[in-house]
């Protein structure tokens, strides 16, 4: 076998191709090998608009884990018999989407959680910040209270105050597998409006409203399906 990429001139119909991670194509005796390929398609002067299709089976998270148990509830063996699935196609097809499900369920739940604890952790901060302050700020008076101490304990200031108008937040971006890690800094400023868009385009894409924290996970699925593609933040 050899690996396949999908703008290599292979045929999608194929019956030798195997779309994956990685995707590959059988050679002969590899196993499952077919000595027959598909005959070509007849040519027609028939004219057809070409779309472009989103890929059925969804990238990120919470919408596969979704899509999944939806697998689950509405293959019924009544509708599988209907569409010519066996049963033992059934077994393996809801079998897959539960493994599937068991993974993303609970990433789902953890992201649930803590975007619930992120959005309740500001009020915690108004409430027990002042209470910090005064009571470093009252040490400092103590003539005890020596640089050395305050440096020990991390009470003592950064001296670079940034200034709005010329300091800008600092990210990084990793692509990772259905999505891509945004991290960064953002010194001096509560939090920061995210943006995207692919190479090539004009218009900037609002991800992100007000983050407080890194990283940012956008799971914003290709344009086209097995596709790579370029983005650029801000």
């Amino acid at each position: 076998m050899k690996p396949a990429f999908f703008d290599t001139g292979l045929r999608l119909d194929d019956p030798n191709l195997r779309w994956g991670d990685p995707s590959y194509l059988l050679e002969p005796g590899d196993a499952g090998y077919v000595s027959a390929p598909l005959s070509p398609a007849p040519q027609t002067n028939t004219k057809h608009h070409k779309t472009m299709n989103t890929d059925y089976i969804p990238t990120s998270y919470e919408n596969l884990n979704a899509w999944c148990a939806l697998q689950d509830t509405e293959l019924t063996a009544l509708l599988a018999t209907t569409i010519g699935m066996t049963a033992g196609e059934r077994a393996a097809h809801l079998a897959a989407a539960a493994t599937i499900k068991a993974g993303a369920a609970p990433i789902v739940a953890l992201m649930h959680q803590i975007d619930e604890l992120t959005a309740n952790f500001p009020v915690i901060l108004d409430a027990q910040m002042p209470i910090l302050r005064a009571s470093i700020k009252r040490a400092k008076t103590n003539a005890a209270c020596t640089p050395a101490i305050q440096t020990q304990l991390d009470w003592i200031g950064a001296a670079h105050t940034p200034h709005p108008g010329t300091s800008r937040p600092l990210i990084e971006v990793e692509a990772q597998r259905g999505r891509v890690k945004i991290s960064g800094k953002k010194p001096g400023f509560e939090a920061v409006n995210l943006y995207c868009r692919r190479k090539g385009d004009v218009e900037w894409k609002l991800i992100a409203v007000r983050k407080r924290k890194f990283p940012y996970y956008d799971e914003t699925p290709l344009a086209v399906p097995h596709t790579p593609e370029v983005r650029e933040y801000m």
